[in-house]
């Protein structure tokens, strides 16, 4: 009998210092990735250690995005796909904003073919974030800003005309610019 007590004494010891040493292994992790987080905040990059929290990908691919680092900050996309649909959400509606300020750098410089391509792909980022957070105020807004640039609708004429009837395109999609000859 006392034999059988002392054994199941000494398991109860052994699983309560597995039990403290995994949580010890949680705790260590999660102070990881908190100062993972906080260095990015603080504007520091920091490279998500193997097993991160996904919140340490959602902060480096903000870093990233803020700093138009773009395709580092898609790449981040699949360190992304166990999170909460909000911190996927908002890593859209980064990529979007990211692609808008590269649209309105081009059409600073005058580039407008490039132009209209960044800000159909910040298009494409707005929606996919308003698919996953269908109230989210600032992708609507941001959404509605990048559809006046860029329109979505076909011009007349070319829905169902043959390539070589149709008129040799002239006009830019983008309002305020020029649009060919007076």
């Amino acid at each position: 009998m006392r034999r059988a007590v002392f054994a199941l004494l000494c398991l109860w010891v052994l699983a309560a210092l597995a039990g403290t040493g995994w949580f010890g292994l949680r705790v260590w992790q999660q102070a990881r990735d908190n100062g993972a987080v906080r260095a990015l905040a603080a504007g520091r990059d920091v490279v998500p250690p193997a097993g991160a929290d996904p919140r340490v990908a959602h902060a480096r691919a903000l870093y990233m995005a803020w700093r138009d680092r773009i395709p580092e900050a898609e790449a981040l996309a699949p360190a992304l796909a166990g999170a909460p649909v909000t911190l996927r959400a908002e890593y859209h509606y980064a990529i979007g904003n990211a692609r808008m300020r590269a649209g309105f750098e081009a059409i600073e410089a005058n580039r407008v073919d490039e132009a209209t391509a960044r800000i159909n792909l910040a298009k494409a980022a707005y929606r996919e974030a308003l698919r996953m957070q269908p109230d989210d105020y600032d992708a609507k807004v941001n959404l509605d800003l990048a559809m006046r640039l860029v329109r979505d609708l076909p011009r007349d004429g070319q829905d169902g005309d043959e390539p070589e009837t149709r008129p040799e395109q002239l006009w830019t999609d983008l309002p305020g610019l020029p649009r060919g000859a007076p």
